[in-house]
This record gives C-alpha cells, structure tokens and sequence, in this order.
C-alpha cells in the first residue's frame, strides 16, 4: 500500500464514520492492535526534537513520561488532497514518491483509525494532534 493508498483508505473510513464520533484520527504505532481495541493513554515527550522521536514502547525511559489525557492521534479532519496528517515536519505530497511502500516513510509497523467521543486535553500538541479518551480502533490500515 503506498502512501495515497493509505490516505484515500482513510478518507472513506473518516467520511463513513464522521458523523458517529466527535473525534477520529489516524494513528501510527508499533503495537498491534484489533478492531473494536480500546487504546491505551498516551505519553507526552516535550523536550525531543522531532514529533516522531519516541522512547521505545514499554521501556523505563517511556515509563517515565508523562502520562496524557487520553489516546494521540492526528487529527482527520485536516486530511485534504495537499496535507498527510503523521508524517513529521513535512507533510506535503510534494516529496512522496506514487508506488513507494508507505512503510518506506514511516518507522511505525502499524496504522489504525480510532474514534471517541470524549476528547482529551493537551496543552502543548503537535500540529494538527488530538486526544481521544477511550479510542476504540475502528480500523486497521497496515
């Protein structure tokens, strides 16, 4: 799957399911998870560099973060045909070649819609991040 693939799969599940849930989100994880799998909340790493620089699920570096409001995810309601909501500082399709593997722009083994209705509280998201508290995976796109 590549990433307009991704996208385009994302966009359906988002308009299929908009009207059911105040928030849904796109999200990436290495954790493998089912449909109708409630997301564990959140950690907040403030101080790194790139929104993607994570310590390493369940280590005692992670433990040690604190813990947020509910599940992050990015926003899908900011998805349009020029903004891929995940993909770090730049998230243009201007440098994403068509036919590449999505997996070749990401370093998460997974990619999940989740959905809720009781939004968290952040006080310093990521651009285009929202919090889900009790997010239920309602689909599993890689």
């Amino acid at each position: 799957m590549d990433v307009f693939e991704l996208y385009a799969r994302a966009r359906e599940v988002y308009e299929a399911v908009k009207d059911d849930y105040y928030r849904v989100g796109i999200r990436f994880e290495n954790k493998d998870r089912a449909v109708g799998e409630v997301c564990e909340w959140s950690r907040h790493n403030p101080d790194r560099e790139d929104e993607r620089d994570f310590p390493e699920f369940d280590s005692a570096e992670y433990a040690s973060l604190p813990l947020l409001d509910g599940t992050s995810a990015w926003d899908l309601r900011l998805l349009d045909d020029d903004y891929l909501p995940g993909f770090g500082e730049t998230r243009r399709l201007t440098w994403i070649k068509p036919g590449n593997d999505v997996r070749n722009y990401t370093v998460a083994q997974h990619c999940y819609i989740i959905a809720g209705n009781d939004p968290g509280r952040h006080d310093d998201p990521d651009e285009g991040e929202i919090l889900i508290r009790d997010a239920v995976v309602i689909a599993k796109l890689f």
